[in-house]
């Protein structure tokens, strides 16, 4: 269920958040051929990269979308970076 006002991202989901956009951008990859992919609605996918579902369920969103957006790029795929992150 969504929150009515935005959670703050975690540092690691801030990060997992920007590759997703910066790897749909790469493969030119709109959010409706995302949502059209898994069956989900546009909204769903900005109420994960915004944070607006709890931790659990943005994980489970964000492992779906990076695996899916791998495939289509191959060795192109932008990796999310946390080694400045602690």
């Amino acid at each position: 269920m969504p929150q009515h006002q935005p959670r703050q991202l975690t540092p690691i989901e801030n990060e997992r958040c920007s590759t997703v956009r910066a790897n749909m951008e790469r493969a030119t990859i709109s959010y409706g051929d995302l949502a059209e992919h898994f069956n989900i609605s546009k909204t769903t996918i900005t109420f994960v990269l915004t944070g607006r579902y709890s931790e659990e369920l943005t994980d489970t969103w964000l492992t779906q979308f990076e695996f899916y957006l791998s495939k289509q790029l191959g060795v192109r795929y932008i990796q999310p970076y946390f080694n400045d992150l602690d």
